[in-house]
């Protein structure tokens, strides 16, 4: 029983039905993911209290406790382990964005220094989202940054490009592919990508 209510509270969540998958989660002892459904419903206050009745928060729970005094403009006292940062902050943004809590979007996006002291890929997976909903000119800008921090990263290139490629600037495209495969020559992406900028009419 217990199994199926489980899974029924997944199925709340990924359907947006937040509250009742805090309920649910909550029944069953779940509390980060109650409180994490409850953030996305828009309630800080309960995730808040949620997350604090945890006596040895994991990184999940730690991580949304970060990420609460970034939202709500607190000083950061406690930086983020670099596994958290890697596995959580894509999905926080992306989340916080399909929900349209713009704000909180915001506020990780401005925070991105704090974030990057512990994890310098933290502008490639800024840029990786932001490429999701067309956010173009601020992927361009999180790319640069990306590519400052570390040049031989090709997938920095690749997403730097791929943007180009939608907006119709083949040429901008074209640059940005080729170096990233002169960084990394075996790196597929960036190979079909090139193959899809000359199809889409790029002229060398």
């Amino acid at each position: 029983m217990k199994n199926n209510e489980i899974d029924f509270a997944k199925l709340c969540f990924e359907g947006k039905n937040y509250e009742k998958a805090k309920e649910l989660f909550l029944n069953n002892n779940m509390l980060y993911e109650a409180g994490f459904s409850s953030l996305l419903a828009g309630n800080i206050t309960s995730a808040k209290l949620i997350w604090k009745e945890i006596k040895n928060p994991g990184l999940a729970a730690s991580w949304g406790l970060i990420i609460l005094d970034i939202i709500e403009n607190k000083p950061y006292t406690k930086a983020p382990k670099y596994f958290q940062t890697r596995a959580f902050l894509e999905v926080y943004l992306n989340l916080f964005l399909e929900n349209e809590h713009y704000d909180w979007a915001d506020s990780i996006i401005n925070a991105y220094k704090f974030f990057t002291r512990e994890n310098n890929e933290v502008p490639k997976f800024i840029a990786r989202v932001l490429s999701a909903f067309g956010y173009n000119e601020l992927v361009h800008e999180f790319c640069a940054l990306a590519k400052k921090i570390c040049y031989f990263d090709p997938e920095a290139h690749f997403i730097d490009a791929e943007t180009y490629l939608i907006e119709g600037k083949l040429q901008a495209a074209y640059e940005a592919v080729v170096d990233g495969i002169k960084i990394a020559p075996n790196y597929y992406p960036n190979k079909k990508l090139l193959t899809m900028i000359k199809n889409a009419g790029y002229k060398e």
